[in-house]
């Protein structure tokens, strides 16, 4: 089984929004547990750590692809076609999370993302998206009004919440999913 294979300008931007992402998650977190951002106190500091990261990410997200937009351009083309294959990995679902997926090698004419994969990068884009704009009236709260504030909140929680969940996902699957890092089928096809 091959691994897929990446460009530089795919694992610097999936890297760089990890980094940017884990920093955010880290310092929302500290902010919303109220024992944890006493323990850590510095909350000026965590604020503006998280400020800085939400920055960077929007500049990741908009600096890489207009440097390399041929490689970007083909990246969201193959991350946006659906084809028959992908429509089958989503009739056993669990089957991919416990690992019993039968995966089949892409072929020539099919793209290097299973539909999981697909799927998760349009959601990571929403939840993304939502942050961004939810974030904006909790952080210029003087702009806005109480109530929008508040919903703004709420709504930035929910939508960390749902982000954390498909990292977890994410992560899981790529250590114990079919072909992942630590894939136990692997391991049996090369022993003698």
């Amino acid at each position: 089984m091959t691994p897929m294979r990446a460009s530089a300008t795919e694992k610097t931007l999936h890297w760089s929004v990890a980094s940017a992402v884990l920093v955010l998650m880290a310092t929302g977190i500290v902010m919303y547990v109220p024992w944890l951002s006493q323990v850590v106190g510095q909350r000026f500091w965590v604020r503006t750590s998280h400020v800085i990261a939400a920055l960077l990410l929007v500049a990741i997200l908009l600096v890489i692809p207009a440097l390399r937009w041929s490689d970007a351009r083909r990246l969201e083309r193959e991350l946006s076609f659906w084809d028959r294959f992908d429509w089958d990995w989503f009739r056993r679902p669990w089957d991919v999370f416990l690992s019993v997926y039968e995966y089949e090698e892409p072929s020539s004419t099919r793209g290097r993302f299973n539909a999981g994969q697909k799927l998760l990068a349009a959601l990571v884009a929403v939840a993304l998206g939502i942050l961004l704009a939810s974030g904006v009236p909790m952080y210029w709260w003087g702009w806005f009004g109480g109530e929008l504030v508040q919903r703004a909140r709420d709504l930035h929680v929910l939508a960390s919440l749902a982000l954390t969940a498909l990292i977890a996902g994410h992560i899981y699957l790529a250590a114990f999913g079919p072909s992942g890092l630590l894939d136990r089928r692997s391991e049996q096809q090369t022993d003698p």
